[in-house]
């Protein structure tokens, strides 16, 4: 089996967006983990509230893997994984895990790397989050992390009649260029509101800083 770098570490900013992200959740519903990797973020919420039905979302089969042999380890049960990409529409794309000093860093993996850049190329499905969300008819969505290496604005245009019907709260890490500008004019003219956690670890409202890890609130949140 291939190895996996664990060493890249997601940042104590990211992390404590999550931490505020996970508190900000309804009791019950379900937690979309898009772009889910090896799968700690979907653990963690199925840890904290197993009420919480948790969809981990993840393309690779490698991490697949990882994400299951974790899963019977922890003996989590409120997860259900998708190995699917999530983007703007259905059909085969292809994914890269890209290489640094000759290591394969996973928590990278993108469907936005360059051609020419060295790493693992993966041929995976892409399917629209409304898609996918007719296989829970049931369901009403409370959350959606979005990590997804500046895939983020693909992810909300195939995810819009699920945004617009459940109104969930929204995690999204968004790169510094113009796919970031035009999910937050998105978001914003569907009423949600852009958040960010501070140096202090408040949740406040964003107004221009340079950050790159955002909490979208609804409208009625």
């Amino acid at each position: 089996m291939a190895h996996i770098n664990l060493t890249r570490m997601r940042g104590k900013h990211y992390e404590s967006t999550f931490r505020a992200f996970s508190h900000l959740l309804p009791d019950r519903g379900l937690v979309l983990d898009i772009g889910a990797n090896l799968g700690v973020m979907s653990a963690y919420l199925a840890q904290k509230n197993s009420s919480w039905k948790i969809v981990a979302i993840e393309p690779i089969p490698l991490h697949v893997t990882v994400i299951n042999r974790f899963l019977k380890y922890k003996q989590l049960i409120n997860i259900e994984i998708v190995e699917k990409a999530i983007s703007d529409k259905d059909g085969w794309v292809e994914m890269k895990v890209p290489m640094e000093e000759g290591m394969l860093q996973h928590g990278l993996a993108s469907l936005e790397m360059q051609k020419d850049s060295a790493g693992e190329l993966h041929q995976v499905h892409a399917i629209t989050l409304d898609q996918l969300m007719e296989q829970y008819p049931k369901e009403v969505v409370i959350g959606i992390k979005i990590d997804v290496e500046n895939h983020e604005w693909e992810v909300l245009q195939g995810g819009l009649q699920t945004i617009q019907k459940y109104q969930p709260i929204i995690m999204a890490e968004l790169w510094n260029d113009l796919k970031k500008q035009q999910c937050l004019h998105l978001l914003t003219l569907l009423g949600y509101r852009v958040m960010y956690v501070n140096i202090q670890g408040q949740l406040v409202s964003y107004q221009g800083e340079d950050v790159i890890d955002y909490i979208f609130l609804p409208p009625l949140a």
